[in-house]
């Protein structure tokens, strides 16, 4: 390995500095007592103080949340940039994931995991961090199936298969992380943000399993990592990640 060889890697997994990142499934922004809440679901978003937020059953112009524009309602309310990507059509609107970052964002795109049934998909983008170029991510894969959700993995690797800067993933991956899914993924060099305190998420009142966590590329652990109580505003409680 050439000296010049053995720096780049260096610089590849050196802690990024100063970055937050949220994860949640924010079940179109209904709570436990049914209601739709925008502004709730915001609130929650809000207090972790993150750079980038990844939300996974979001709704956009769907008759269900009164063809209200769920992801572009949180990012004007927090003001930050977004980018939503659709999963499948749903009640005259769409229905999917989306981006929310307070720095800038490009090349935002979504990739397709499977399309029998309901569709699976991650969107991924570019975040300008620190005078860096990112790529962020959010993940919500199959419930029901783990060969499906296996496939997802395999797709959404093979998407990031040429990546080689740092690469932050998370999501509702509907597996536990030491499931095969996660061998899988921890095989090919990716690296579990561990979380401190008690890793379960859903149900969010009381967790009994760990579906919602981060996976990551070219990045150390975080300084901090850990699950966020929503107060009933979802179904799943959030995850949040912090590099000091």
């Amino acid at each position: 390995m050439s000296s010049w060889t053995a720096l780049f890697s260096v610089l590849l997994v050196m802690k990024i500095q100063a970055f937050t990142m949220f994860s949640w499934n924010i079940h179109r922004g209904v709570g436990m007592d049914g209601k739709l809440d925008v502004e709730r679901t915001a609130s929650i978003i809000r207090a972790q103080k993150a750079d980038v937020v990844v939300l996974q059953e979001v709704d956009q112009g769907t008759t269900r949340s009164g063809k209200r524009l769920l992801a572009k309602e949180l990012a004007d309310q927090l003001g930050m940039q977004m980018f939503f990507g659709k999963a499948i059509d749903f009640q005259g609107g769409e229905y999917g994931q989306a981006i929310l970052s307070a720095h800038p964002l490009r090349d935002a795109r979504v990739v397709k995991l499977s399309s029998a049934g309901e569709a699976r998909i991650a969107v991924l983008a570019e975040v300008q961090v620190n005078k860096q170029w990112v790529t962020v991510g959010g993940v919500h894969l199959d419930a029901a199936s783990a060969p499906r959700r296996a496939d997802e993995g395999k797709a959404l690797l093979a998407a990031l298969a040429e990546n080689q800067g740092k690469i932050f993933l998370a999501g509702d991956w509907n597996e536990g992380p030491r499931e095969a899914l996660g061998r899988m993924w921890e095989s090919s060099g990716w690296v579990y943000q561990k979380k401190t305190g008690e890793p379960c998420s859903f149900p969010q009142e009381k967790p009994e399993i760990e579906i919602d966590f981060f996976w990551t590329k070219a990045v150390e652990q975080a300084d901090e990592c850990r699950v966020v109580a929503v107060n009933g505003a979802s179904d799943h409680r959030g995850v949040v990640a912090i590099w000091r």
